[in-house]
């Protein structure tokens, strides 16, 4: 009887060392792997736009060139991110650089452009996915914006669009709606940011919206099903 108790026991042990290195792999591991390809991303980006992302003394053309519908494959550079409050990062002290696609693997690059949604600075809703705790969690603290944040991207083009921070919420992962076109049915093109809730779980999603600051460009967004918000 003491045999098996003591190999129950060592089983056990070895099941939560085994847990918990696993843990370590997905909350750091995973990070470095996400760092390695945001660097890749950086310079895949400065190939195709060469100004610094967050130059805001240059000079930004509006107007939509030739090559702007071009499609961009999946896992490529697609938009730069980052976010203000009163003119200093929060969120992230970096650039995050945000890919095509939203599939688990694409998501370890970084956040991911909903392909079904609108471009950066279109007349519809621009949604990205990114995750919470794992693969760099580029918006783990995105619950901390609050009015007055503003949201700027750059996109394929080196135009700059900034939202303003709306508000967020709690939901479930099958409430497609928040990925809609017009989310809010305010009117307004829109950026929906997508991210897992609570922390360490995938349980609920935060969504957090923004409104375009600027003149819309025209829509591209082709719709498009999906089950649920993926997960981040």
């Amino acid at each position: 009887m003491a045999r098996v108790i003591r190999t129950i026991g060592w089983t056990l042990i070895v099941l939560g060392v085994v847990v918990l290195l696993y843990v370590v792999y997905l909350l750091w591991f995973t990070g470095f792997e996400t760092q390695r390809e945001q660097r890749d991303l950086a310079d895949e980006w400065s190939l195709t736009v060469p100004d610094d992302p967050i130059d805001h003394d240059r000079e930004v053309d509006r107007e939509a060139p030739e090559e702007d519908d071009e499609p961009v494959d999946v896992g490529d550079a697609y938009a730069a991110l980052w976010f203000e409050r009163d003119g200093e990062p929060i969120v992230s002290d970096d650039v995050i650089y945000v890919v095509e696609g939203v599939d688990l693997p694409t998501l370890r690059r970084g956040p991911g452009h909903y392909p079904e949604s609108d471009r950066p600075g279109g007349e519809g809703n621009f949604a990205i996915a990114g995750h919470r705790t794992t693969y760099g969690a580029p918006f783990w603290s995105l619950d901390v914006l609050e009015p007055g944040d503003t949201i700027h991207v750059i996109d394929r083009q080196g135009r700059e669009w900034v939202y303003a921070y709306v508000e967020q919420r709690i939901v479930q992962p099958t409430e497609l709606w928040v990925v809609g076109e017009d989310p809010l049915g305010s009117g307004a093109p829109m950026i929906t940011l997508t991210t897992c809730h609570p922390r360490y779980s995938d349980a609920q999603r935060l969504i957090a919206w923004g409104e375009l600051l600027d003149d819309p460009i025209e829509s591209t967004a082709e719709g498009g099903e999906r089950d649920e918000i993926p997960e981040s």
